[in-house]
């Protein structure tokens, strides 16, 4: 479990605190959609390599998978110790639109 972070630590990185959240936020659904996706390899890699005949064992092999799931860091706590350590880089793409319609 992730402590308390102050409001403050958050503003550090970021114009507001609002803008933090956001960002932090997006970053939690990325890392979501990537834990997804690996399950979703991990899971159809072991039922190509297997076929099982038996269904005790197959729901055996997805309560493996399922422990495996439950046990990956929290997408939203991966995200704000990432924002902390300064590992998030983020821009509005605002330069780009202003050199599109200047030309």
């Amino acid at each position: 479990m992730s402590s308390t972070i102050s409001l403050e630590d958050l503003e550090k990185f970021s114009g507001n605190l609002y803008e933090a959240i956001v960002i932090i936020a997006k970053r939690a659904k990325q890392i979501n959609e990537e834990q997804k996706s690996q399950l979703e390899i991990e899971t159809d890699m072991e039922e190509s390599m297997d076929s099982y005949d038996d269904e005790e064992e197959e729901i055996e092999e997805l309560e493996i998978v399922e422990t495996k799931f439950v046990r990956l860091p929290k997408p939203t706590e991966i995200a704000i110790q990432e924002m902390l350590a300064g590992k998030i880089k983020w821009d509005y793409g605002i330069e780009q639109d202003i050199q599109d319609r200047d030309n």
